[in-house]
């Protein structure tokens, strides 16, 4: 796929993840009588005492949601529907863009919830990183996965000789990236998942790729000892306590006229994002996705000489100076 394919592909299954999220919302809703108990006006925690699920922190955090999307209103004394509707629109043109293998995962973790409703700590809930590994392995293999990728590489011009590191690397990106730095460049891969990590490893020496390196560390702590030409973060400052401190420290490790790629549902670029941040959220490390104005403003404060691109909805570049 050329580049401008691949950033509106990335773009396009973005936005769907958004809007099947908002239907699953609606869906949970329905299923569990949330609107029709909200329908007689209750305070909130009438609401969340007369719901029979035992889960009460998630059916919190769905409540919260329902507000946040204007769903529900929360009123000084009760909750009530603000008579909702919406239009998910998908362009004739995007139709041609959308790749299914993300749905099954998807679809999964929708069922999670139900099991979720009953205890955080259901086996069924298939969300830790180190826990579930198989299960974050198939979403890091997706199509959709390895659009982005794609995209990163072209953004990047990563090739023979290239330094890279690569923030939160999950299981598959130290393969499909490393390797286009193979082999006179170097792929630093950190990720606090062990269990990711491991799959990682057992990929890199089947394909014999040297100059892939692997280190379990959390992104908060790295320390810069390399000059590397790219550095990558994807769908990683969501897991981020203090994503300024890991953007500082990431930007600190590149040369000058490096390139630090973030791919991200920013916040500020897609409506209704907190529907897909619910579903994420059974990620017991799952924060919020960040905005894209909120991550140049964190670079800028830091003091940092760099130019930024806007690339689609998702992508954005930051070119050190």
């Amino acid at each position: 796929m050329e580049g401008n394919k691949l950033i509106r592909v990335v773009d396009a299954n973005i936005e769907h993840m958004v809007n099947m999220s908002l239907l699953y919302i609606v869906q949970l809703g329905t299923k569990h009588d949330v609107f029709k108990l909200v329908s007689e006006r209750p305070s909130y925690p009438e609401l969340l005492a007369r719901m029979g699920a035992q889960n009460k922190a998630l059916l919190k955090k769905f409540l919260d949601k329902l507000i946040k999307l204007k769903i529900v209103e929360e009123t000084p004394i009760d909750l009530t529907l603000n008579g909702f509707s919406y239009e998910i629109r998908v362009p004739s043109e995007d139709y041609k863009l959308l790749l299914s293998d993300w749905m099954p995962e998807f679809e999964e973790i929708y069922r999670m919830v139900d099991f979720a409703l009953i205890t955080p700590e259901h086996p069924h809930v298939l969300m830790d990183f180190d826990k579930d590994a198989d299960f974050w392995d198939m979403r890091m293999r997706t199509a959709f996965a390895s659009a982005y990728r794609k995209l990163i590489v072209a953004l990047g011009e990563i090739k023979n000789g290239t330094e890279v590191l690569d923030i939160g690397c999950g299981s598959v990106s130290p393969v499909e990236i490393g390797r286009y730095a193979s082999p006179d460049g170097y792929y630093l891969g950190i990720d606090y998942s062990p269990a990711l990590l491991e799959i990682a490893r057992s990929r890199v020496e089947s394909l014999n790729l040297e100059n892939v390196k692997l280190k379990e560390i959390d992104a908060h702590i790295i320390k810069p000892h390399n000059s590397y030409d790219v550095a990558i973060m994807s769908f990683v400052l969501e897991y981020l306590k203090n994503p300024r401190t890991v953007l500082k420290r990431t930007l600190e490790s590149l040369g000058s006229g490096g390139r630090l790629i973030v791919v991200e549902p920013f916040r500020d670029q897609f409506a209704n994002i907190s529907a897909l941040e619910f579903f994420e959220g059974l990620n017991k490390d799952f924060v919020e996705f960040p905005s894209r104005e909120e991550v140049k403003s964190f670079v800028l404060e830091e003091g940092f000489d760099v130019n930024f691109e806007d690339v689609g909805k998702s992508t954005l570049v930051i070119k050190k100076l």
